[in-house]
């Protein structure tokens, strides 16, 4: 299994608030939700069941989702700001916890608990994170949920 970051720019397009909600409560309860996020310049290496977090950029930065990728094909699709002159590339996942932006695991958190990976040049969706880094990465996320009282798929 390969794990990849995907990336949200923080932006109300990027993740729409209600969708963002819902997932927070329906990953709670214990569902996975299914969803296609960008794969930004990514177009092949992904298979299914590969790990992803979602890291959101630019202001509150930090990983606020977890998942697997469904099946693992790269789709092109519309663009995700509706923008009709672009495309974008897009993978199916299935989010097992998603987090409310104030619960991310910090940027300054990831710096010093997933040192193997350069944390300040993911600038598109689909990096990959390289091990030993994707199992500290794994790790310092259970630890995390763990600490908010929270399992990977389920309740408080």
């Amino acid at each position: 299994m390969t794990t990849f970051v995907l990336i949200w720019d923080g932006s109300d397009t990027g993740y729409p608030p209600a969708n963002h909600q819902a997932d927070i409560a329906a990953t709670a309860a214990g569902e996975t939700v299914r969803g296609r996020w960008s794969s930004g310049s990514r177009r092949s290496g992904t298979a299914p069941g590969d790990r992803v977090f979602l890291l959101r950029q630019k202001t509150d930065r930090g990983i606020v989702a977890s998942g697997h990728l469904t099946d693992g094909v790269i789709e092109a699709g519309p663009h995700w700001t509706g923008d009709q002159r672009r495309a974008t590339y897009y993978l199916e996942v299935g989010w097992d916890r998603v987090l409310p932006v104030a619960d991310r695991l910090t940027f300054s958190e990831l710096l010093h608990g997933v040192p193997g990976h350069d944390w300040h040049h993911i600038f598109a969706s689909g990096q990959r994170v390289k091990p030993p880094a994707d199992t500290a990465l794994e790790r310092l996320w259970k630890l995390h949920l763990r600490d908010l009282g929270v399992s990977a798929s389920g309740r408080r």
